[in-house]
Formats: C-alpha cells, structure tokens, sequence
C-alpha cells in the first residue's frame, strides 16, 4: 500500500510540470489567435506598414509582427508618449528616495522667480506636471504658424529642434495660466518636459541616465533608449505618415517622448507594471487627481470598469504609433507597436487592444 501511493505522489509529482507546460502552451495559442485575428483588421488598411504586437497573461508571453520589411522582436521603435510612464515612475522613485514631493510646488526647482506659475495662491504641483492638469501648454516654445505648403509634422520638427532649453525656461516666463493649476484636462509635452528636468536636477543626472540605471538596466531592457547606437539604429523602423517616408524626430522633447525601445524590451516593462510589486510602480498607478471612474495616475489614464481597472497610454509622433495596457486585475498586458501614423492609426490601435483582450478574457475593460 505504501509503495502504491508513494507510485502514485511520483507520477503526479511528474504530471504537474507537464500539466504547467501544456497550459502555458494551450494560453499562447490562444494569444496567437487572438492576436492573429485583431492585426488581420488593423493590417488590412491599405496605409499599414508595419505592426508588433506582444500580450502577456496566464503566465507567459506572445508576439506577433506583421509588414514589410517584416519587424521582430528587437526591432526598434521610437515609443513617443510611452515615454511619459518612464517619466512618472521615475518622478514615484524619487519621492520614495525623499529627493522631492509630488505634491511640491515646481517652482522649488526651477531657477528664478515665476510668479506666472500660479493662481489664486495655487501653484503647479510636481504631480500636475503628469495628470495633464498643469495649466502648461502643449508646447514650449510653441510651433510657429509656417507657410500653408510646410506641413505640420515638418514644422513641429523644426521647431523642437531648434529650441534650447534656454528657450524652453524662457517661455516657461511667459506662460499664463487660465485656471488655478489641478482643475482643468490639458494634454501638455510641455509639462513632462519640465518633469523630466526636474528629475535631472534632483539625480544630478541626465533623463536618458536615470531611465537606463534605475529602469531599463534592473529589468533587463539593453534597447531602451534616447540616442541609440551603431548598431541599434540599423534595426530602427522607418517611420511612414502619408506613404512618405519620415526623418528622425528630435530628442529634445525628452521625457515627454524621446525614448525608442523594442517589443522584447517593453514587454519586461510592461510586466513589472502589471505585477504591481515595485513601491514605485504602486505609487504611479495611484489616482493623483479627479474622482469617479476615469482618473489618472502618474502618466497613467486608468479607467474602472464592474470593479476591474484598465491603466493605458499611447503615443504618436510623425512615422509612429504605440500603445501599452495594462489589466491588473486579469493578470494580462497588451504592447502595440507600429511605424505608420495617419488620422485613423490611434483608432485602429484601439480596436485592435480592445479585441485581442476580450478575446482572452470577456471581461477585461475596454480602452476608449
């Protein structure tokens, strides 16, 4: 009897690891499916060029890639407004280092006097600068009106590129805000432009720095990054808008959208976000402002749906469109990464997250 159960606890003891692997296997292949019918609709745009895709539950990890030339998972992408969760998380760490407080007034860390930076005794808080409720335009400086035949994307390029950061605290002199600071949504790179200097000045490091020690190096992402190498750079997408072809997009943007990374790269960040472990990660995806269903974290839009939370954000810039969403509650996350941007691309993305989730788990919330 006893060497019969004892036969019994080894055989079960070997069963459970293959069990483990047969589920693992049977939740890729659904990942692949799902993944496979959602990018069949995004891909069928006669504007798509290229589109990597990666999602992560039950454990494990799948991705697909999609166009010609076809992208794999070390292609590089610049990830625009993606950058500004790096931004956040790292604004989280540095309270948690005690170097600021996200509920600090801003201007105890800028040089010089901006009375502007306030009303009625409200200033900007450090926490405004990542919500989009800083009262700071979208811009600093703003892009100038060009000539009708200069497009828009060749305009804010130039312009970016063309602005120090002496003139960027220059026009910080001269913004007027419209409302006292944490009472009105505005979408601002301008703000998390002037987190990502904030955090320079408190680290006594650069942006692309801290990024690299405290985030991409601990979760081990060698391809995220501001100003790629050599050899990065031969396996950088080329960017479309228009069927044309589009030129690198200037770094001075920073934190508000500088970073490139890969689909292998964001998939680690996108798993240490989900697991909610980190104090840091904690923090960011805690609401800073608003109250009721739709709120925002740290650089996160985070939305409540039958007591379950979706956080996402995505970014464009000319040549590019991303996304990344995060599903605490289902234990799943989504990446989306493409090298084409037009008027519909964000829409399309959004579908596309929105279909893989719910084919995985029908009560995932959806992204609006």
């Amino acid at each position: 009897m006893q060497s019969e159960r004892r036969r019994r606890a080894t055989a079960l003891l070997l069963a459970l690891p293959l069990l483990g692997v047969f589920q693992g296997a049977q939740a890729a292949d659904a990942m692949a499916a799902a993944i496979a019918d959602a990018a069949a609709g995004f891909m069928a745009d006669p504007r798509a060029v290229g589109l990597s895709v990666g999602v992560i539950g039950a454990g494990t990890a799948s991705t697909r890639h999609y166009g010609h030339p076809l992208p794999d998972d070390r292609t590089l992408y610049p990830i625009a407004s993606l950058t500004k969760t790096f931004t956040g998380t790292l604004l989280a760490q540095a309270q948690i280092d005690g170097r600021l407080a996200l509920d600090d007034d801003i201007r105890r860390y800028l040089d010089g006097d901006y009375p502007n930076l306030a009303i009625d005794g409200q200033p900007i808080r450090i926490h405004h600068l990542v919500n989009h409720v800083s009262g700071l335009p979208h811009l600093l400086p703003d892009v100038p009106d060009g000539p009708s035949d200069v497009p828009y994307p060749q305009r804010l390029r130039t312009a970016i590129a063309g602005a120090s950061r002496a003139d960027f605290y220059a026009a910080l002199h001269r913004v007027k805000l419209a409302a006292p600071p944490g009472t009105r949504f505005g979408y601002s790179n301008a703000a998390a432009q002037l987190a990502g200097y904030i955090l320079e000045r408190v680290y006594g490091v650069s942006f692309e720095a801290l990024v690299r020690d405290r985030i991409a190096a601990p979760l081990g992402m060698p391809d995220t990054c501001i100003t790629p190498t050599a050899q990065q750079h031969s396996r950088l997408a080329t960017g479309y808008e228009g069927g044309a072809p589009q030129p690198a997009f200037p770094a001075q943007i920073q934190a508000a959208g500088a970073l490139k990374s890969t689909l292998a790269d964001m998939l680690a960040y996108a798993r240490w976000h989900l697991a909610e472990q980190d104090p840091a990660v904690r923090l960011a995806h805690q609401p800073a402002d608003h109250a009721g269903d739709y709120t925002a974290g740290l650089n996160w839009q985070i939305l409540r749906q039958g007591g379950r939370r979706v956080l996402f954000q995505d970014g464009t810039q000319p040549g590019y469109a991303s996304m990344l969403v995060l599903y605490p509650d289902n234990g799943m996350a989504i990446v989306v990464l493409s090298n084409e941007i037009d008027g519909g691309t964000l829409g399309r993305l959004r579908t596309l997250v929105n279909g893989i989730a719910h084919a995985l788990d029908a009560e995932a919330p959806a992204v609006p």
